[in-house]
């Protein structure tokens, strides 16, 4: 009876996005948890000195793996769910297997020019050459994280997102396990988190390209292992260029910050700002789990000519992500303060302010951030990338003026500069392609 009264107050489109935003919520709560307990225990093992140093490697490998690689999630959510969606089942497996290649392929690329800068110019990217081995261990996470985009695509594609929660789970776990052994010993340095990190990145790496293996014949992809063909048609390609501008410019926002830092402000006050940029990736993380869960209606809907479903569900979920985004910001500026004490300790006292800084903003653009992914899950990628360049370069410009003046505290206004831009450069396309939905 209770199934029967959903199905009839919602569309099967909605109930879809749901599940999967359900799952996608499971398998964020345990990133969440995990991330949390990462953090705190790496800020204990490391103080704030030695957890900057930490930050500028991760930033440094993200960087060079973001600048180098090519994720290929969003083609496989927008351009599998077309071939499916249009009978066309060998083009959706010659697509999966196109992103895989390439993401694996260039992932190696990015490791040699890490290897590269770790014995020759390590001091490009602010690491002192002291630490060049573990930039070169940490490295590998990348390698083994390479297809995580696609594989998860897959899952959401075959609506099998439980094996995602699995494997998250292990891979947590596992991270959190070895960091707390090293804790309680009073063993670990920079190397044992290091290791952690790489321990944690195989399992997730392993058990998700098996998950996605596994249920890539339930999305309906025939033959993908027993064939070796990546042709792929054109637009797809094009797609993969724009994704890679788009990937690119999200790198750089995401991490040339803290290494920005550390060169204009030292290693102690990049540490600060990185464990507050953290903390907020990971409280916010409840509305990028909305827009993963949305993204693969939204072309579902696009590419099946459905314009009321896809603007339904662009409504409901676009105040959903408002809500919630109020609700965990509002609490994190209210408890900001414990919060810190609870998660880093008293050495990182000076995190609170900065989240009084980026708060404000990072509430507005997880509010049009469910809006935001429409042009990408309607093959519209440049769009997004232009969007991301012109925030990078405000924020680039924010960052070069006020972190050497203000430290950690001026690098949060520059990041601030870099939400608000890109949101609003951004929210018009989106805007543009609901419009169009009134003509499918």
């Amino acid at each position: 009876m209770n199934n029967s009264l959903i199905a009839r107050l919602l569309p099967a489109s909605d109930r879809r996005a749901a599940r999967q935003t359900l799952w996608m919520g499971a398998i964020t709560a345990v990133q969440v948890l995990g991330g949390l307990a990462h953090v705190s225990i790496s800020a204990r093992i490391l103080g704030p000195e030695g957890f900057g140093i930490l930050a500028v490697i991760m930033a440094s490998a993200a960087l060079i793996f973001g600048l180098t690689a090519l994720p290929g999630g969003s083609a496989v959510t927008t351009f599998v769910t077309r071939g499916l969606a249009e009978g066309r089942p060998e083009e959706a497996s010659r697509i999966l297997r196109f992103a895989l290649v390439v993401s694996i392929g260039l992932s190696l690329v990015a490791y040699t020019v890490i290897a590269a800068l770790a014995f020759i110019a390590a001091g490009l990217l602010g690491i002192d050459q002291a630490y060049a081995d573990a930039a070169l261990l940490y490295g590998v996470t990348g390698v083994l994280m390479s297809t995580q985009t696609e594989t998860l695509g897959v899952l959401r594609v075959a609506d099998r997102m439980w094996l995602g929660l699995a494997v998250t789970f292990a891979s947590a776990s596992t991270r959190v396990a070895l960091l707390a052994a090293a804790l309680a010993t009073g063993d670990g340095d920079l190397q044992t988190v290091v290791l952690a990190h790489v321990a944690g990145a195989a399992v997730y790496g392993a058990g998700m390209f098996i998950a996605a293996v596994v249920s890539a014949p339930h999305a309906g992809m025939t033959g993908f292992l027993r064939s070796s063909s990546l042709k792929v048609p054109a637009d797809v390609l094009r797609f993969q260029t724009g994704t890679f501008g788009r990937t690119a410019v999200s790198a750089l926002a995401r991490h040339v910050d803290t290494i920005m830092v550390a060169q204009f402000a030292g290693a102690a006050d990049a540490g600060i700002y990185r464990a507050a940029r953290q903390i907020m990736d990971n409280v916010g993380s409840p509305v990028p789990l909305l827009v993963s869960g949305v993204q693969p209606e939204y072309s579902k809907q696009w590419y099946s000519r459905r314009g009321p479903a896809l603007r339904r569900i662009a409504l409901r979920f676009t105040i959903l992500a408002a809500v919630v985004a109020a609700a965990i910001f509002g609490l994190l500026a209210v408890f900001r303060e414990p919060m810190i004490q609870l998660i880093l300790g008293g050495d990182f006292s000076g995190a609170a302010p900065l989240l009084l800084i980026l708060i404000p903003f990072a509430f507005v653009a997880s509010s049009a951030a469910v809006l935001n992914v429409l042009p990408v899950a309607t093959g519209r990628a440049w769009q997004t990338t232009g969007a991301l360049a012109a925030g990078l370069a405000a924020s680039a410009a924010a960052m070069v003026w006020l972190a050497p003046l203000y430290g950690a505290e001026g690098a949060a206004w520059a990041r601030t500069t870099y939400t608000i831009v890109s949101t609003l450069i951004l929210l018009p396309f989106a805007i543009s392609v609901l419009r169009q939905s009134y003509r499918l």
